[in-house]
Formats: C-alpha cells, sequence, structure tokens
C-alpha cells in the first residue's frame, strides 16, 4: 500500500527575513498568489491537512472551499516555536546576540533559543504526528500546509538523516510556496504497535522544494 504526501510550505508572510515559528504573520498577497500558482499543481487530492498558523490555514481553507473539500486542522503540523527569538528579525538578532545565532545556526540540538521548543521535542512531535496519519489515512494523497522545520524534518526522516541534530537545516533548500512530495510505502505484514526494530514504512522522495 502507498500513501503519498504532498508538503507545501506557505508563500511569503507579511513579516518577513524573521526567524518565524510560532508569531502568527498572515501571507502578503504575494503569497497568496505563489501559493495559488503551485497548488495548480495537486492532483487528486483526497485528504487535506493544514498547520493552524494564518499563513498557512487561510489559504487552505480557501483551496478547500473552492474543492468543496473538507480541511483538517491540526495543531501538531505548526512551526518549531522559537521561544524569545521567535518573530524578531535576523538583523536584530545578529546585533544582539552575535556569537548565540551563530552557535544556534551550527547545532540547533543545543543551542535552541532561550524558553524555545527543544529541537528533539520538536522533531519527536512531527514523527508521531506522521506515523498518526498514515495509520488513519493509508493508501490517500494528503496534501499538507504546513512549513519549512516541518517539511525539512519529514525529508531527513525519508532519507535517514538524523533530523534531531539539526543537519536537515543545513543540507536543503524549502522555499516559500513550494511543493515536497514523499512517497511511504507500507508493510501490511508488520505495524507500529507490533514492531520492534523493523520499520513498517519505506518512503520515497519524489521531488524536493518544486516552486
Amino acid at each position: 500500500m502507498k500513501t503519498d504526501l504532498f508538503l507545501i510550505r506557505h508563500g511569503q508572510p507579511l513579516l518577513c527575513n524573521t526567524l518565524l515559528g510560532s508569531t502568527d504573520s498572515p501571507l502578503s498577497d504575494l503569497g497568496y498568489s505563489q501559493l495559488e500558482k503551485i497548488s495548480r499543481q495537486l492532483k487528486n487530492i483526497n485528504c487535506l491537512i493544514s498547520s493552524p498558523l494564518t499563513r498557512c490555514a487561510a489559504f487552505a481553507q480557501q483551496y478547500a472551499d473552492n474543492k468543496q473539500q473538507k480541511l483538517l486542522i491540526n495543531e501538531n503540523w505548526r512551526e518549531c516555536h522559537f521561544g524569545e527569538w521567535d518573530g524578531i528579525s535576523y538583523e536584530s538578532l545578529y546585533q544582539q546576540f552575535p556569537q548565540a545565532v551563530e552557535q544556534f545556526y551550527l547545532s540547533p540540538e543545543k543551542n535552541m533559543p532561550p524558553q524555545a521548543e527543544a529541537l528533539l521535542s520538536f522533531s519527536d512531535r512531527i514523527e508521531n504526528t506522521l506515523f498518526q496519519l498514515l495509520e488513519k489515512e493509508q493508501g490517500k494523497s494528503i496534501a499538507i500546509f504546513t512549513h519549512a522545520g516541518v517539511i525539512r524534518t519529514l525529508v531527513a526522516w525519508c532519507l535517514n538523516i538524523d533530523y534531531r541534530s539539526g543537519l536537515q537545516f543545513q543540507r536543503f533548500a524549502i522555499d516559500y510556496a513550494s511543493i515536497t512530495h514523499i512517497s511511504i510505502y507500507y508493510d501490511t505484514n508488520n505495524t507500529l504497535s507490533n514492531q520492534t526494530d523493523k520499520q513498517p514504512y519505506y518512503p520515497q522522495l519524489i521531488r524536493l522544494n518544486q516552486t
């Protein structure tokens, strides 16, 4: 059995050039037009999911209404929360905390911002939400309107990159209003509740960061 994930990063938000995690910036006009264009590439989708943040959910609801489909809003598909740095411009962060910012980008697993969601917690949240989705929606074509950090984590999971170390944030780009497609094959002879060291899912990256 195969499940297809189409991971759509939100378009350009009004609040740009910032460390944008849980800060709820809406899309700019350009961000809407970017998503309108890329969403035409979505075909035969039978499950629509979105992060609750406005930069994802507003367009996702519009898309769902146009397609006369139900949209599922799931809190767990939100971006990582960057604590006291969340929503602050990169320029300001570099001016105020140059060494801490450099350490954060080099080794985020050890140097998250003050009061931020730990990278391990974020990674586990995305992994657990993925497995719950795959168990519930097996065999479907699923479009998820979400965030760059989420998509990078799922790609890293697919490629067996150590996403708990943050390597995925350095190795590939996820642009605004891009589509990343992962096909996941399911071993029906094994289940998550009955597995030992064998992973029941066999993911394959079909396309990355299509804009």
